[in-house]
């Protein structure tokens, strides 16, 4: 998909039209909100089980360290596996694999057994680390360039909503019938999400020359050398996880400063869900295809989640679990905006036989900021910091983000605006294979 001024500021789709009038996307996004909710019962398990067995906040952070790490090791393979294989095929072969590794914290019992925790968590990063890029990398194939905007919003929509729904489910069916039920019913969202996948025509790039991952990985880092505002574009995401750590206080939180179990948990993963739902949700009536606004909603929304966490901070003090689910609501509309808005940006600019690289590169990095992040902050708790200081700590690091790359975003050679959105078409079109 070609770049152009043109299609910088065409109108955009609405939500509803979009999901009335394009089949295709219909029953992907379906998948995805049936795979998400399936991830965030067990997320929720996963969590409650391991402060269980260890009595510990570094506990949870291997946990999301295990769940985030290994996908920056995999950036290499992973793109350019995307780029040259039938993406639909690669996203039914990781959903099948993720349902049997999902099945295997079943057998989590004890500390004895914990290891088995980790390793699964890991094995399902590695399918993730392939899944994602694919699925990114697929919506401008599916979606006319007027459908994209809606396409990602309604795509973050699907994150918030599951992590709301599946989480606050999760919680509950965690609580009443065990965790074990949680992990059977991620395990089948895999299986579903598989065979929707399977009905979806989702054209691939036509690659005539063999997978070298190497030589295919150092020319994506070739285009995003020669187009800069696609490497600020990737700094996003990597800039939020640099604050990510912070999420490991959201089980310490539901489960040792306001002693609500797994519920609790369940509680604060929901209220940081509605808000990533109610960020996309109205971003495209706000923004739309304007790529001034698309920029200052990026470096707005970071200063929204630094507002968030340190209202979160405030709560943990005053021992209310209410006011920490709308400090995390607060926080994560700006979440849910920085990941739909810069998505979109990527996909806008990004030539198809790219895409794959530079998704797999923007989700590696992401991960592996939000993973070194994560292990930082449980390091913190493991030497007994305050939780309610560690979440002022998380909203300082994305507030001074966003403050840095906002300005690198208005001025110098990383400017994003619509004239170097509009030269990215003569930096993809002036880009051949090798």
């Amino acid at each position: 998909m070609n770049s152009s001024s043109a299609k910088v500021t065409a109108p955009t789709v609405g939500y509803w039209q979009l999901i009335r009038q394009n089949d295709r996307f219909r029953r992907l996004w379906i998948a995805q909100l049936i795979s998400a909710g399936g991830d965030w019962f067990n997320s929720v398990a996963v969590l409650g089980l391991v402060l269980q067995l260890t009595n510990s906040g570094l506990g949870a952070s291997l946990a999301i360290l295990c769940n985030t790490l290994p996908s920056f090791f995999l950036i290499p393979y992973a793109g350019p596996i995307v780029d040259h294989f039938d993406r639909r095929t690669l996203m039914i072969g990781m959903n099948l694999f993720s349902a049997v590794i999902a099945l295997l914290f079943i057998f989590v019992h004890d500390s004895r057994t914990l290891w088995l925790l980790y390793l699964a968590s890991v094995l399902l990063i590695v399918s993730a680390s392939f899944f994602a890029p694919a699925s990114s990398a697929s919506i401008p194939n599916v979606v006319s360039s007027e459908e994209l905007f809606a396409a990602n919003a309604l795509s973050g929509v699907t994150w918030g909503v599951m992590v709301m729904v599946g989480s606050a489910l999760g919680g509950l069916v965690s609580t009443l019938f065990g965790r074990d039920a949680a992990f059977i019913i991620n395990a089948l969202s895999f299986l579903i999400a598989a065979a929707l996948i399977a009905t979806v025509d989702i054209p691939s790039p036509q690659v005539e020359r063999k997978a070298t991952p190497w030589r295919d990985f150092k020319e994506g880092l070739s285009y995003l050398r020669q187009y800069l505002p696609a490497l600020n574009l990737v700094g996003v995401e990597t800039g939020w996880g640099i604050g990510a750590g912070v999420f490991v206080l959201l089980s310490v939180f539901g489960l040792q400063v306001f002693q609500a179990g797994d519920a609790g948990i369940g509680f604060l993963y929901a209220a940081r869900g509605l808000g990533a739902f109610i960020g996309p949700l109205f971003l495209r009536t706000l923004i739309g295809n304007d790529i001034k606004k698309q920029r200052a909603a990026i470096w707005v929304s970071f200063l929204v989640a630094a507002l968030g966490y340190a209202i979160f901070g405030l709560s943990g003090w005053l021992g209310s679990l209410l006011l920490g689910g709308l400090a995390l609501l607060i926080a994560h509309i700006g979440g849910g905006t920085i990941w739909t808005v810069s998505n979109v940006m990527l996909q806008m600019t990004t030539p198809d036989r790219f895409r794959g690289r530079v998704f797999a590169v923007n989700f590696g990095l992401a991960t592996l900021t939000t993973g070194v992040s994560t292990l930082l902050f449980g390091l913190a708790l493991q030497a007994s910091e305050s939780p309610m200081i560690l979440a002022l700590v998380g909203a300082l690091l994305f507030g001074l983000y966003g403050i840095v790359w906002g300005i690198g975003a208005s001025y110098g050679p990383l400017r994003i605006t619509e004239a170097t959105v509009a030269a990215g078409s003569e930096v993809n079109s002036g880009t051949t294979e090798q």
